[in-house]
C-alpha cells in the first residue's frame, strides 16, 4: 500500500519582548539607581557637611530675617534622614534699644529642613520650619502697627510692599524670598498695646501655616489659648504684609470658641476702627459665660442667653455701616442698616434704624447702662458707662413692644444718645384700643440715672389698664386719655413711688367708676356716722358722662388739684392729699345733683375719705345744706 503522505508544521516564531515589559524595566532600573544614589548621599552627607556651616547659616537666615542679633546655645542636631533637617537650642532674638537690650522673642527649639546639594555647596537653603514653645513680644502702637523687628528682610519686606490689583500684593524681586511652611508647637505671644494701655497674652499656640513666598498668600490654622479660654482660628490673606503694617489688606477669618464664634471675608486692618468691608457673622452661643469672661455687666442683658449677628460691612467716606444687618437676641429677631462714624470733635457715632419682630422697652433703656471692667477697686466716683465712648442716633420700629406690665403695637420710636442728651421717644404706638406717645429724657446723658417722662395716650380702655396694673378700689372703667409730666432721680423702671414727682391729667367719658353705688351711699350718710367704702358698693357702680381728674404729685403723696365726675343724675367733686406711699387718704368730697333742679331729690353730701386703700372710712358732715362751704370750682354769690 502507498504510504500516507505526510504533513509538515510551520515553524514557531521566536517570542518578541513587550514595550510595556522594556518601559518597566527601564523604569525600576532607573528608581533603583535613584534611590542608591539617595542611600549613598545621605550615608556620605555627614562626612560632606559641616555642622558648623550649618548652624551658621541658620544663624545668619534667622538674623537676615528679623535684622536683630540672634544668640543660640548649645550644639545644633542635624538627621539626614528621611530628610536633611537642622535643629537648633535655646535661640534667642533681640534689640538693643536706650534702655539697653530688649528681647524680642526666644525659641525653645527651632528646625528646619535644608537642600542636600545646597548644603554641600556651602549655600544650604532652610524650609519647613518647626518651632517648639516660641515666645514672641510684640509692641503695637496707638496707628495700629506692630513693632516686632524694624529690621531685617521681614521689615523691608513690609515697609515696600504695596497693594496690587485684585487683591493681592507687589513685592520687589529682591525681596520676595520663599518661606515655606512653618509649624508652631506650644507657643506664646504677649501683645503691649499702647493704644489700650494693655498688655495681652495668647497662649498654648499650635499652628500649621503655609506662605509659599513674601509675596504670597498666607493661610493659617491654629489652636490657642487667650484668658484661660480656648479657640480656634482658621486664617487666610494675599496681602499678609500690608497686614503686618497696620493697613488694610483682604482677609477671611474664623474665630470658634465655647462661647462664641465669629467669622469675616473682606478688606481690613489691624488698626482701631480698621474694619472696612466684607461679610460679617458673630454668634453668641452663651451670653452669661462669655459677659462673665470679659468681666462685663450690661443691665438690660442679664436674661439673654444666645444673639446672633450678621451684615455686610461697607466703608461710605468716614462711615462704617452694616448692610442688611440681621440679629436675633433669644427668640427676638430683627433687621437693619447701622453706621458708625466719627465726628471730628465728638466720640463715636452709631446711627441707623433697626425693625424688630418684638422688643422690652424697658430693658433697651437699661442697656445703655453698661458697666466695663477695669484693675482698681470700683468707687461711687467711677462709674464707665458705655456712653462715655459711643454716641447713639436710632429709630426703632417693632411689631409688638413690651413696657411692663403693657403691651405695645406697631411701635415707632428714636433713641438719642449724644454728650449730654439722652432721649428715648415713642413717636406712635398702639396702646389698650387707643394710641400713646412717650418722650424720656436721661438726666445724666444716659440712661442709668434720672429723667424726666411726658407721656400721652389717647382713647384708650382703661377698665383693661386698670386690670392689667391689678388695682383693686373704686376705679373708672371707660375710654379716655392721660397727659403724664414726671421726675425721678433714679432710672424710672427702677425707682420707688416716693422718688417720683410731677403731674397728672386724666379725663374719660361715658363710663362707670366702679364699686360705688350712690343710693346706698346715701343711705348710708344719712344713717351713720362712718362707713367703709365697700359698704356703699354695687355691680352697677356710678355712671358718668364725664370724668376729669387733675394731680401734682411727689414725696410719695399727690395733691388733688380737680377731681369731677358728672353724671346723669349725680356729680361727685373730690378734693384733698392722697398718700399713696403708704396707701392712705385724705380727702373732703361732696355728691350733689347734676342738675340743680334736682337738688331737692338729691340733696348735697359732704364728707370726708379717710383711712388705707382700697376700702377707706367715709365720714359724712351733719351740717344744715345752708352751712355748708361752697363746691370746688364755684363762685359764692355775692350776699
Amino acid at each position: 500500500m502507498p504510504e500516507a503522505p505526510q504533513t509538515i508544521e510551520p515553524k514557531k516564531a521566536a517570542p518578541r519582548r513587550s514595550p510595556v515589559r522594556r518601559a518597566l524595566r527601564i523604569s525600576l532600573a532607573l528608581l533603583s539607581a535613584a534611590l542608591l544614589v539617595f542611600l549613598i548621599s545621605r550615608a556620605a552627607a555627614p562626612y560632606l557637611i559641616s555642622s558648623g556651616l550649618v548652624r551658621s547659616a541658620m544663624e545668619r537666615a534667622v538674623a537676615q530675617w528679623t535684622g536683630h542679633r540672634v544668640s543660640i546655645e548649645g550644639t545644633p542636631e542635624i538627621v539626614f534622614w528621611p530628610e536633611p533637617r537642622v535643629t537648633l537650642n535655646a535661640v534667642t532674638i533681640s534689640k538693643q534699644t536706650e534702655s539697653g537690650r530688649k528681647v524680642l522673642g526666644r525659641v525653645e527649639k527651632l528646625s528646619a529642613s535644608f537642600g542636600l546639594y545646597s548644603a554641600i555647596q556651602g549655600r544650604p537653603r532652610f524650609k519647613s520650619f518647626h518651632f517648639l514653645k516660641p515666645e514672641v513680644f510684640v509692641d503695637r502702637d496707638k496707628d495700629g502697627r506692630l513693632d516686632w523687628a524694624s529690621e531685617g528682610l521681614l521689615s523691608a519686606a513690609v515697609r515696600q510692599v504695596a497693594s496690587q490689583a485684585g487683591g493681592g500684593q507687589a513685592l520687589s524681586g529682591d525681596l520676595d524670598a520663599p518661606v515655606g511652611s512653618i509649624t508652631v508647637e506650644n507657643g506664646s505671644v504677649r501683645l503691649t498695646d499702647a493704644a489700650s494701655g494693655r498688655d495681652y497674652a495668647l497662649e498654648g499656640i499650635a499652628a500649621d501655616i503655609s506662605w509659599p513666598r513674601l509675596s504670597g498668600t498666607l493661610e493659617a490654622e491654629a489652636s490657642l489659648t487667650f484668658a484661660g479660654r480656648q479657640f480656634k482660628l482658621d486664617f487666610s490673606s494675599p496681602q499678609p504684609l500690608l497686614l503686618f503694617g497696620g493697613k488694610t489688606a483682604a482677609m477671611a477669618f474664623s474665630l470658634d470658641g465655647a462661647a462664641f464664634s465669629s467669622a469675616f471675608e473682606g478688606v481690613a486692618g489691624m488698626g482701631r476702627a480698621d474694619l472696612g468691608s466684607g461679610d460679617l457673622n458673630l454668634n453668641l452661643k452663651d451670653v452669661p459665660a462669655l459677659l462673665d469672661w470679659a468681666g462685663v455687666r450690661i443691665a438690660g442683658l442679664d436674661k439673654l442667653k444666645v444673639a446672633s449677628l450678621r451684615a455686610r460691612l461697607s466703608r461710605v467716606e468716614n462711615e462704617l455701616r452694616f448692610d442688611g444687618l440681621e440679629f436675633v437676641l433669644d427668640d427676638i429677631r430683627g433687621s437693619g442698616i447701622l453706621g458708625l462714624s466719627r465726628p471730628k470733635n465728638g466720640k463715636p457715632l452709631l446711627s441707623g434704624t433697626l425693625a424688630f419682630d418684638r422688643l422690652n422697652i424697658a430693658d433697651l433703656l437699661s442697656s445703655f447702662s453698661l458697666d466695663l471692667p477695669y484693675e482698681q477697686p470700683r468707687d461711687e466716683a467711677r462709674q464707665p458707662r458705655l456712653t462715655q465712648w459711643l454716641d447713639f442716633d436710632l429709630t426703632l420700629s417693632a411689631s409688638q413692644a413690651a413696657l411692663p406690665p403693657f403691651d405695645l403695637g406697631d411701635v415707632a420710636a428714636s433713641i438719642l444718645l449724644t454728650g449730654k442728651t439722652a432721649r428715648f421717644d415713642i413717636a406712635d404706638a398702639a396702646f389698650e384700643g387707643g394710641d400713646i406717645t412717650a418722650s424720656y429724657a436721661g438726666a445724666e446723658g444716659d440712661f442709668s440715672g434720672g429723667g424726666s417722662l411726658t407721656l400721652a395716650v389717647r382713647n384708650a380702655d382703661f377698665g383693661a389698664v386698670i386690670d392689667r396694673m391689678q388695682i383693686k378700689g373704686p376705679l373708672p372703667r371707660g375710654r379716655g386719655s392721660v397727659d403724664l409730666a414726671l421726675k425721678t432721680e433714679d432710672p424710672l423702671w427702677a425707682t420707688d413711688l416716693s422718688e417720683i414727682s410731677g403731674k397728672l391729667s386724666f379725663t374719660t367719658e361715658n363710663g362707670v367708676l366702679q364699686a360705688i353705688d350712690s343710693q346706698k351711699f346715701r343711705e348710708l350718710a344719712a344713717t351713720k356716722a362712718y362707713y367703709q367704702l365697700s359698704a356703699a358698693g354695687g355691680e352697677a357702680g356710678l355712671p358718668y358722662n364725664r370724668l376729669e381728674f387733675v394731680a401734682t404729685f411727689g414725696g410719695g403723696s399727690a395733691e388733688i388739684d380737680k377731681a369731677r365726675l358728672i353724671g346723669p343724675n349725680e356729680t361727685l367733686i373730690l378734693s384733698g392729699i392722697v398718700p399713696y406711699q403708704d396707701k392712705a387718704l385724705a380727702v373732703s368730697g361732696d355728691l350733689v345733683a347734676s342738675d340743680p333742679a334736682r337738688r331737692s331729690e338729691l340733696p348735697r353730701i359732704r364728707f370726708f375719705v379717710g383711712g388705707s386703700w382700697p376700702d377707706p372710712v367715709i365720714s359724712p358732715v351733719q351740717m344744715p345744706a345752708e352751712a355748708l362751704p361752697p363746691l370746688p370750682g364755684t363762685v359764692t354769690p355775692a350776699p
